[in-house]
């Protein structure tokens, strides 16, 4: 996606000068590709994926192109996790084969339960769920679900590395980065997306800029960038330095 639709598109850049989103100017890097629809798109560097390569999923609503299409070009192993009553039922009506896995548990920063709050009813987006967003809605949008941390998710999962992780987590990604970044369970991960929810109600495009200087101390370099200016692929190119300062 060209840094200058991005720039464009919505007024992300004036609204970038107005610290209202962030805004990285991306240089194209040599085995960025592209996968899934428009709506479930990522990019991901294709060089470091294989038949013996894991991805989990974090997030996976009613689109499952972009797992489905890195099983069908790379055999990989897919883990996906969503505990959304419509995207379990969703993802119960589709065949993917036997290297895809499902889990009806959200990620979080502990194990145990937490309450999503459903969108409003306005909203065109009727299956993503936060526990995070201020939604103004009463007692009867909100569900309980089961929620475990990234490395819970990893045992569960039978997981010794993760070559790419997904989190496209509703506004609960900065939680989940900030723990998983201070107890090295990002240590082992080769690519990382992640979509930014800043425009979601109670929360800012303040987090996701600090979530990104975090991940760019740690080693990630941005790879790609959608055309929403909200999804993120990070590349690891060195080991984690929390002295270092942000690129």
């Amino acid at each position: 996606m060209s840094n200058l639709y991005r720039a464009l598109r919505r007024g992300t850049f004036f609204k970038a000068i107005l610290g209202r989103e962030p805004f990285h100017w991306v240089r194209p890097l040599a085995g960025v590709e592209e996968f899934g629809t428009r709506y479930g798109r990522w990019g991901l560097n294709v060089g470091a994926l294989g038949e013996h390569s894991t991805v989990l999923s974090f997030g996976l609503g009613e689109d499952l192109s972009f797992e489905a299409a890195l099983m069908a070009h790379f055999r990989c192993r897919v883990v996906g996790f969503d505990p959304t009553p419509r995207s379990v039922a969703y993802v119960a009506q589709q065949s993917l084969g036997p290297r895809f896995r499902a889990h009806a548990f959200a990620i979080s920063d502990h194990d145990g339960h937490l309450k999503f709050r459903l969108p409003p009813s306005d909203a065109a987006d009727q299956v993503s769920a936060s526990a995070v967003a201020g939604y103004a809605q009463d007692m009867t949008s909100e569900i309980e679900v089961p929620c475990l941390t990234l490395e819970s998710a990893r045992q569960l999962a039978g997981v010794e590395r993760i070559d790419v992780l997904k989190l496209d987590i509703e506004g609960a990604e900065y939680a989940v980065l900030k723990q998983s970044l201070a107890r090295g369970w990002l240590d082992d991960v080769q690519q990382l997306l992640v979509e930014f929810h800043h425009f979601l109600p109670g929360v800012g495009a303040e987090q996701t800029r600090e979530a990104i200087a975090a991940l760019q101390r740690a080693g990630f370099v941005i790879a790609w960038i959608g055309r929403t200016n909200h999804e993120y692929a990070f590349i690891r190119t060195r080991i984690s330095d929390p002295a270092a300062p942000a690129a």
